[in-house]
C-alpha cells in the first residue's frame, strides 16, 4: 500500500494502482463509525428532541405566520372549514409539500398548537441527525461533527423555528440532505476510481437518486429550495471534473460529458418531477387534455404558478420585522413572533414581567462564522481543490446567501429567518477552523472554550426562546444596546372625519396623518 498525506496532515492508504493525482485524493481520512459515534450521536439527538418538544404546545394559540400555515395545513388534511378555521387555502403562495408535512402532525395529533407544531420540530431534529452526519464525512471524526450537530441543535434561530409552525425549517433539513447523499455519491465514485473500476455513470447510482429527491422536496417546500438544487449541481460537475485527467477547462468539458445523462435525469428531472407530484390533490383539472386548453390540469398548474410569481415579484408591502439581507448575519433586526406583558398574558402574570418567543441567531457563532468564511473563502481561492471540505462550504454559503444580496433580487418583506438554510454552512465554516487547529493544545482549548461559550449563549437568550417570564430588567439584558428602533417617515394617509355640530348639522372635514406602522427601524433594533 502507499501512503499520501491528506488535507489534515494524516496518512492515509492507498492502493497501488490509484494513479498519484490530486484528483482521486480522499478529502479527509475518515476513522471508522465506531462506539463513540452511536453514542455522540444518541445524547445529541436526545438533548435536542428534548428541547425541542418541551413545552411545545405553548403558547396555545397561533403566533406569527402560523395563522396561514396552520390553517391551510389543516385544509390539506381534513378539510373541515369548521374545525380548520379557514375554507380552502389562505397561502396559496409557497409550494404544498411542507404544509402536507405539518398536516400530518394535525392529522395525527389534532389541530391544536402542539398538532401544527410537532412537524417542524421533528424536522428540527431530523436537521441535527444530517448535520451530524454531513460534518462526520466532511472531518472524519465524531467530534467534529458533534461540535457541528451541536452548534446548529442550540442555535437560537433554528431551535426557534423548530417550534414554530411555518415551512422555513424544511429547508435546510431537505436541502442537508441531498448535500449528504451527493457526497456519499461522490466518496463512492472516489472508490471506483481509486481502485480502477470506473464509476457507474447514470445506473446504480442510489445516492445520487436521493440527492434529487430531496432537492426536488426542498423546492416544493419553498422556491428557495431551488438554491439547494443549484448547490448540489454545481458540486456534482465539480466532483466529476476532479476525478478526470488533464488540464482543468479540459477537466470540466469531459465531466460535463460523462456527467451530463446522470445530471439532467437525476438533478434536474427528477426534482422537476417531485415538484409536480406535491401538487397531487391540490390542483384540479382534468389529467388528459391539452395541458393549455381550459378546464386542463396543466392549464391550472400553469395558472397557480403565474398567481405566485405575479405574488412574489409584484410584492410591495412591508412588515415592521423585516430586515434588508445583507444585515441578516449581523443580526440587526430579529423578529418577534410572540410577546405579552403582565396582565395581558394568558395566564396572567406579574406586574412588570415580560413574555417572549424570539427569532434570534447567536452573537457569539454567527458574528465569528463571518471571519470564519472569510478564512474558508481564502482556503478555496488559495488551492482551489473541489475536493476540500472549503469547496462545499464556501458554495453552499455563497449559493444559498448570496442570491439575497444580488442587486434587485431582494422584494419587500424578507426576514432574518429567511437566512436559515445558510446558518449550517456558518456552522460548518467554524468547524473547519476548529478541525485545522484543533492538532495543538491551544486548539482544543479554543474550541472547547468557544463550544462553552455558544452553549453558554443559548442558555441566556432561553427565556426569550421559549415564553419564559422575565422581570423587565432581565429582559432588557438580553436586549443589549439594540434599541435604536425609530421609524423613517411614513406615507400620508387621508382620512375622512365625520362629526355633528351643535346646531345638529353634520360637518365632514379631512385629516392627514403620517403612517409608519408598518415600516422596519432604520438602526439596531431588537425590540
Amino acid at each position: 500500500m502507499m501512503e499520501q498525506t491528506n488535507y489534515a496532515g494524516r496518512i492515509v492508504n492507498q492502493p497501488p494502482e490509484a494513479p498519484d493525482t490530486e484528483a482521486v485524493r480522499a478529502p479527509v481520512a475518515r476513522s471508522s463509525w465506531g462506539r463513540a459515534d452511536f453514542i455522540a450521536l444518541f445524547l445529541i439527538l436526545v438533548v435536542a428532541t428534548a428541547f425541542r418538544f418541551a413545552s411545545l404546545g405553548d403558547p396555545p394559540e397561533m403566533i406569527f405566520d402560523e395563522v396561514y400555515y396552520a390553517k391551510d395545513s389543516c385544509a390539506y388534511v381534513l378539510n373541515d372549514p369548521e374545525i380548520c378555521e379557514v375554507d380552502g387555502s389562505q397561502a396559496e403562495v409557497h409550494p404544498p409539500v411542507g404544509k402536507w408535512l405539518i398536516g400530518m402532525g394535525i392529522k395525527a395529533f389534532g389541530f391544536d398548537s402542539f398538532g401544527w407544531r410537532v412537524a417542524p420540530a421533528v424536522g428540527g431534529v431530523l436537521t441535527v441527525l444530517v448535520m451530524y452526519l454531513l460534518a462526520r464525512r466532511l472531518f472524519g471524526s465524531w467530534l467534529w461533527a458533534t461540535i457541528a450537530a451541536g452548534l446548529l441543535a442550540f442555535d437560537p434561530l433554528h431551535f426557534v423555528q423548530s417550534r414554530t409552525s411555518m415551512l422555513d425549517i424544511f429547508l435546510p433539513m431537505f436541502g442537508l440532505a441531498a448535500v449528504l447523499f451527493l457526497l456519499i455519491d461522490r466518496d463512492r465514485a472516489l472508490l471506483a476510481t481509486r481502485s480502477g473500476d470506473p464509476p457507474s455513470r447514470i445506473l446504480g447510482r442510489p445516492w445520487l437518486i436521493a440527492s434529487g429527491a430531496t432537492a426536488g422536496l426542498a423546492v416544493a417546500t419553498k422556491w428557495t429550495g431551488g438554491f439547494y438544487l443549484a448547490l448540489i449541481i454545481l458540486l456534482a460537475l465539480a466532483w466529476a471534473a476532479s476525478r478526470e485527467q488533464g488540464s482543468r477547462p479540459q477537466a470540466w468539458w469531459a465531466a460535463l460529458r460523462s456527467e451530463a445523462p446522470a445530471i439532467v435525469l437525476w438533478l434536474i428531472v427528477l426534482p422537476v418531477l417531485v415538484y409536480v407530484l406535491s401538487y397531487t390533490g391540490q390542483i384540479g383539472g382534468k389529467l388528459i387534455a391539452l395541458p393549455w386548453s381550459e378546464g386542463s390540469w396543466g392549464r391550472a398548474f400553469f395558472d397557480h404558478h403565474k398567481y405566485m410569481w405575479d405574488f412574489h415579484t409584484n410584492l410591495e408591502a412591508t412588515h415592521g420585522y423585516q430586515s434588508a439581507p445583507h444585515t441578516w448575519m449581523l443580526i440587526k433586526r430579529p423578529v418577534s413572533y410572540f410577546f405579552c406583558a403582565g396582565a395581558s398574558c394568558k395566564p396572567p402574570i406579574a406586574d412588570g414581567d415580560y413574555q417572549e418567543i424570539f427569532a434570534v441567531g447567536s452573537p457569539l457563532v454567527w458574528w465569528t462564522s463571518i471571519i470564519a468564511m472569510l478564512g474558508v473563502g481564502a482556503t478555496w481561492v488559495r488551492r482551489r481543490d473541489p475536493l476540500n471540505p472549503a469547496g462545499l462550504i464556501l458554495a453552499g454559503f455563497v449559493l444559498t446567501y448570496g442570491p439575497w444580496l444580488l442587486p434587485g433580487a431582494s422584494r419587500s418583506a424578507v426576514f432574518l429567518f429567511y437566512l436559515l438554510p445558510t446558518v449550517p454552512f456558518m456552522i460548518l465554516a467554524l468547524v473547519f477552523w476548529m478541525h485545522r487547529i484543533g492538532e495543538t493544545w491551544e486548539g482544543r482549548a479554543a474550541t472547547a472554550l468557544f463550544s462553552a461559550g455558544a452553549l453558554a449563549m443559548f442558555a441566556f437568550y432561553y427565556p426569550l426562546l421559549t415564553k419564559k417570564s422575565l422581570p423587565q430588567p432581565d429582559w432588557q439584558k438580553r436586549i443589549w444596546i439594540f434599541d435604536n428602533c425609530d421609524k423613517p417617515p411614513g406615507p400620508i394617509v387621508t382620512s375622512t372625519v365625520t362629526s355633528t355640530a351643535s346646531d345638529g348639522t353634520i360637518e365632514t372635514s379631512l385629516t392627514e396623518t403620517e403612517d409608519n406602522s408598518s415600516l422596519p427601524p432604520t438602526g439596531w433594533c431588537w425590540i
